[in-house]
């Protein structure tokens, strides 16, 4: 009896300990990507900082976890001990969204700088105000929000989706997006801040 309780009480420990690696969202890893995938989008335009990681998200230097019995019981306990793999931003899906995004930003510069468009809080577009702006010119603004905004929802859902973090992680993956496309705003650009207030870059 005392046997069976004791690999009872190791598989449990097994089981809980995969489940805390499974569940490991690397965030240092997923704001290097959207700070690539938004620099590639707007051009190479890095008006802002670089996003720096907080010191409970990594750990740069740290000497990996030595060989233990964790790394027997699957791959993913694995790489955690040692360090977080790089984020997956290559699948077929996530490459025609950068593509899109990317020929479309030559047609949304122009209303951002004029003050029409701004970027959200959330890192969505919105119009800001079209006073002088034709009718039909009106329509493509918001045609061009409508696309963009699209796209970056799916992009968010691919990236969770290709690295396995599970949809729960699509918001978090979306407010580092959010971060970054301020950071990476062009001088004069509407933003929101986080109060909801807007400003100019």
């Amino acid at each position: 009896m005392k046997r069976a309780l004791t690999v009872l009480a190791f598989s449990s420990t097994v089981v809980a300990a995969c489940v805390t690696v499974n569940i490991y969202f690397p965030a240092p890893e997923v704001r290097a990507a959207a700070e690539e995938i938004v620099v590639e989008t707007w051009g190479g335009n890095t008006s802002g900082s670089q996003p720096s990681p907080s010191p409970a998200d990594s750990a740069p230097g740290a000497t990996p976890a030595p060989s233990s019995w964790l790394r027997r019981f699957g791959p993913s306990a694995a790489w955690a001990a040692d360090a977080p793999p790089n984020v997956d931003v290559s699948t077929a899906a996530i490459r025609a969204l950068k593509d899109a995004m990317k020929s479309r930003a030559p047609q949304l510069k122009p209303y951002l700088s004029a003050g029409n468009v701004g970027i959200g809080r959330d890192g969505m577009l919105v119009v800001r105000g079209l006073d002088g702006v034709a009718l039909g010119e009106q329509a493509k603004i918001r045609r061009l929000i409508e696309a963009e905004n699209r796209d970056r929802n799916a992009l968010y859902a691919e990236i969770a989706e290709a690295n396995g973090y599970g949809r729960e992680r699509i918001g978090d993956i979306q407010s580092i997006f959010a971060e970054t496309w301020v950071e990476k705003a062009e001088k004069g650009w509407p933003i929101q801040s986080a109060s909801g207030d807007w400003t100019k870059k």
